[in-house]
């Protein structure tokens, strides 16, 4: 799942009653498979909320985790009937990532529906912005401004990881012992 990511369009759009499985964010994924992050921000913990990801998956991204846990978060991940990863695609988020471009942030990706054998099945586009209030403010703060202030910054990324979490789609079910969204 890590290295089979479907073209946008390669796969067929999922139904709703098919987004059933253990759900994770690429972030978690990369964890699991024990790969470096880019420094990019596609991948910062800020665009991947653990909130989305199954306790299963989230233990065995936590290398604090003991190796019990570990078995059993691997024990429910194999039994899960498929797996759901966030991706994200696009991030046109300037002020977020603190570059002086006054327009709201918008982010696009999908949640890849894969099989037990990990072979993406269907997916499910999505794409959020930020609160248009503020984004405003934002921008008017900014405006004299030569450069974003940090604060700002902060503000602009926690509100798009609010908003994905607003705007993700999720599972039909939640598996493996999640919490509802």
């Amino acid at each position: 799942m890590v290295n089979d990511v479907p073209a946008p369009a390669a796969v067929r759009t999922c139904k709703p009653e098919e987004l059933i499985g253990a759900p994770m964010t690429r972030r978690t994924l990369l964890l699991i498979d024990n790969r470096a992050l880019e420094q990019i921000a596609e991948l910062s913990d800020w665009m991947n909320p653990t909130e989305l990801d199954a306790p299963a998956a989230s233990v065995l991204a936590d290398p604090a985790a003991s190796d019990t846990a570990k078995r059993r978060a691997t024990a429910e991940l194999l039994a899960a009937p498929a797996y759901l990863i966030y991706r994200l695609d696009m991030v046109a988020a300037p002020m977020a990532l603190g570059v002086k471009d006054l327009k709201i942030g918008t982010i696009g990706g999908r949640l890849i529906r894969y099989d037990r054998g990990g072979t993406p099945v269907c997916v499910a586009l999505f794409t959020f912005q930020n609160d248009k209030e503020k984004s405003d403010s934002a921008i008017a703060r900014c405006h004299a401004a030569a450069v974003v202030d940090p604060a700002i910054a902060k503000e602009m990324r926690d509100d798009l990881h609010e908003q994905y979490l607003k705007n993700a789609p999720r599972p039909v079910a939640l598996t493996l012992g999640s919490a509802s969204p």
